[in-house]
């Protein structure tokens, strides 16, 4: 069974354990997500007779799969790292994001879904280009669950991102209060300085509606073809440098380009996780601790820093 999934899909395996989808390059008979949601009698989330919990700490969600399902961690050769997968015969579905908001649309709806769609009508861009992940897509969100939406294709992504500054500046969003950003700040960084809180508030991709908190994440409409680049990671390390360009700031993967690198070499910043988008702009000078790797394609070779394991971060500073 050939399996087509991106970043924002779920999928389920054939022992009812759920992922989340990581990125939109995948091996040939793999796809690389992370495990989130676990068969549990004693979890807080239900769907139909089955209770589950959810597992979000990288470090715990690496622990359960070896302890458990060891056959859903493999070295990747192109990543040259332990990654999460599952393989194409170990699937038993995949959740597809913008089939889950066309059915919300057209069908009944609890409060956190019409509060979901009613967010989607706001953005005043075709429903088909917009999806609902996160909870919501699986059926196991409770009242207090976020709404995640994702916008599929660049000129998508950049309406529905000035659209959501015009919602904010009409009172239709707003930002997070003073006591949530600073428990986002908290937990995203391990500090809520008021740098730091501001700068979250700051962030349109996240905020609340309706007294719900919800967060957007931007694709744009490509595919990297497994094995045309590949990604060699070196050691990590802290750098310190001035933000170029910024561009690519609100896209998954976000991109950073940087100038003045304190680490020879290294020309972006780069990660696939979401606390990372919207966090600095052009002109910052940034410090930013990840992982060193050397990129290696068709054009050529370049070093860029990934973020996204445990203690990573990117920070504007003086």
């Amino acid at each position: 069974m050939k399996v087509v999934a991106r970043e924002g899909d779920f999928l389920e395996s054939v022992e009812g354990l759920i992922f989340d989808v990581k990125g939109i390059c995948h091996p040939p008979n793999r796809v690389i997500c992370y495990i989130r949601y676990v068969l549990d009698k004693k979890g807080e989330r239900k769907r139909g007779k089955k209770s589950y919990r959810k597992i979000y700490d990288l470090g715990e969600r690496y622990q359960f799969l070896k302890e458990k399902f060891p056959h859903y961690v493999y070295f990747d050769p192109i990543f040259q790292q332990e990654l999460q997968g599952v393989p194409h015969k170990n699937i038993k579905k995949v959740y597809d994001p913008r089939k889950k908001l066309l059915k919300l649309v057209k069908g009944n709806r609890d409060v956190l879904e019409e509060c979901t769609v009613q967010l989607v009508k706001a953005l005043q861009v075709p429903v088909e280009t917009l999806g609902v992940s996160g909870s919501i897509l699986v059926g196991l969100h409770t009242p207090e669950s976020d709404i995640d939406l994702i916008v599929y294709g660049e000129e998508y992504c950049l309406q529905v991102y000035d659209q959501l500054k015009t919602l904010r500046e009409k009172g239709v969003v707003h930002p997070f209060d003073t006591k949530r950003a600073q428990e986002k700040a908290q937990f995203r960084w391990g500090s809520a300085t008021e740098d730091l809180v501001e700068l979250e508030q700051r962030k349109v991709m996240h905020g609340l509606f309706q007294g719900k908190e919800y967060f957007f994440r931007f694709l744009k409409s490509e595919y990297t073809e497994y094995g045309e680049v590949q990604y060699i990671p070196l050691h990590k390390a802290t750098l310190k440098a001035k933000i170029r360009d910024d561009t690519e700031n609100i896209f998954t993967p976000c991109c950073y380009a940087l100038e003045g690198s304190s680490i020879k070499g290294v020309t972006q910043i780069v990660s696939l996780r979401g606390r990372f988008c919207e966090h600095v702009k052009k002109g910052d000078v940034v410090t930013a601790r990840g992982t060193v790797e050397k990129v290696v394609g068709k054009k050529g070779e370049y070093y860029q820093m990934m973020l996204g394991e445990a203690g990573d971060y990117l920070l504007p500073c003086e």
